[in-house]
């Protein structure tokens, strides 16, 4: 691709967007004002489905007719640079609309994430993030919904503050206001990524290890209103419901790695837990349950790189579907549901070898990949072609199709129209042969 043709002022916005695609609605809003002008009258992003058919939240909601006391729960967890918490409010508004739950209890629930063997330095805050909890119903109360929303930012802080003289530019030379910004930008993004592989990993997995316990624990009024607690030591902590919920899990960029990797994490854990009466009640109870997991703008692959693969992998057939190891897998299937948009620098499909071979077995993986734009394809100045790669990260939160996946699935008989219209679907299943007469 040429742009010697291009005007200078059109490549201060062209360039940032090649280079940053982070998580910053800062940025976002610096690129995205000049190049993501969508055409009102004709929506041409497309949306490409590869994979087994998987159900929703919805489908959830609707079981909890035959099953009383079922509820519906919801964890998300972000990616890259500062949250606060709330940060998921207006996809969360999204959500419900689309699912008919229109009552919220007028309590949330704010927890201090706390959690054991964590080695914290002189003066620093004993807290792994917050974790906010808030229920939802429909107007008849028949349908029931509780969403986690974890913020883990605050554990990558104290950190990140060593940047802050940087991002100033109070000495030195002083930058150009648009340099000025995007270094702000990236001190406040690729830290991320760079500590939690490093010494962040063991605390911002035990903030989402923490997030799921209080998920799979029990149900709202079991749950602290407020304070910094530890889930396994709580005594609302009883899991009496557990094989009656449903779990779903919603990520974002980084939030994805961590999730699989915390989810690793209690996989390896099961081998040292034999002797525990109640870990191995609820682990027997987990192995029989299945979990769903929608990823957006998932980094899987890349950040495999540098990584041994999980110790056992490439077995699925061993340990799922009536396996000989069967009694050894961790869940009865993860369903995985990888959205990307191919103008996002930074997200990727899952491949089929990538799921047989880097990621645990015993999760019993199931991968459906949902190629779709989410930035819409632009023409500069009749000769190139562009979509801003930032809005292509950001932009799952808006996007009507990606919601309406999330709540409703893909289903051959159940298929909602904005999905049956806008999207192709390429089903993955066992064909049995037949014979021809």
């Amino acid at each position: 691709m040429r742009f010697a043709f291009l005007k200078p002022s059109a490549l201060l916005w062209i360039l940032p967007s090649l280079l940053l695609s982070g998580c910053s609605d800062i940025a976002q809003g610096v690129t995205g004002a000049v190049l993501d002008h969508q055409n009102a009258k004709e929506d041409l992003r497309r949306c490409e489905i590869e994979g087994a058919p998987f159900g929703g939240l919805r489908q959830s909601l609707d079981s909890q007719d035959s099953t009383p006391g079922k509820t519906t729960k919801v964890l998300m967890v972000h990616g890259i640079s500062d949250h606060v918490p709330g940060y998921s409010l207006r996809f969360q508004k999204k959500l419900y609309e689309k699912l008919g739950l229109n009552v919220m209890d007028s309590e949330v629930k704010t927890i201090s994430l706390s959690a054991p063997n964590i080695a914290w330095e002189p003066g620093e805050e004993h807290t792994l993030g917050t974790l906010r909890i808030s229920r939802h119903t429909n107007a008849e109360n028949s349908r029931r919904l509780l969403f986690y929303e974890l913020t883990w930012s605050p554990i990558t802080a104290r950190q990140k503050r060593t940047l802050d003289a940087d991002s100033a530019n109070n000495e030195g030379l002083g930058r150009a206001s648009l340099n000025n910004s995007l270094k702000g930008f990236i001190n406040s993004t690729v830290p991320d990524l760079l500590i939690y592989t490093g010494n962040g990993y063991p605390r911002i997995t035990a903030s989402v290890a923490q997030s799921v316990c209080w998920m799979l624990a029990d149900g709202w009024d079991n749950l602290p209103d407020s304070g910094t607690h530890r889930c396994d030591t709580w005594p609302g902590s009883t899991f009496a419901s557990l094989p009656a919920n449903d779990h779903f899990f919603v990520t974002h960029s980084l939030g994805s790695r961590i999730t699989i990797d915390t989810i690793h994490n209690f996989s390896a854990l099961n081998k040292k837990r034999r002797n525990d009466p109640l870990r191995q009640r609820l682990e027997n109870i987990v192995r029989d349950k299945d979990f769903s997991v929608f990823m957006l703008a998932n980094q899987l692959p890349l950040l495999q790189m540098g990584r041994n693969g999980p110790e056992r992998s490439g077995a699925i057939d061993i340990y799922c579907d009536g396996g000989a190891k069967t009694n050894e897998r961790v869940m009865r299937k993860m369903n995985i549901v990888a959205f990307s948009d191919p103008n996002d620098i930074l997200s990727y499909p899952v491949p089929l070898d990538f799921t047989m071979n880097r990621l645990d077995s015993r999760m019993c993986p199931s991968v459906t990949n949902v190629s779709l734009n989410i930035a819409a394809e632009q023409t500069l100045f009749d000769a190139a072609s562009f979509a801003n790669p930032l809005t292509a990260h950001n932009g799952y939160w808006e996007d009507g199709r990606v919601i309406d996946l999330i709540a409703n699935g893909v289903d051959r008989n159940d298929m909602s129209p904005v999905i049956a219209q806008r999207c192709s679907w390429l089903e993955a299943k066992e064909i049995g042969d037949r014979e021809t007469r």
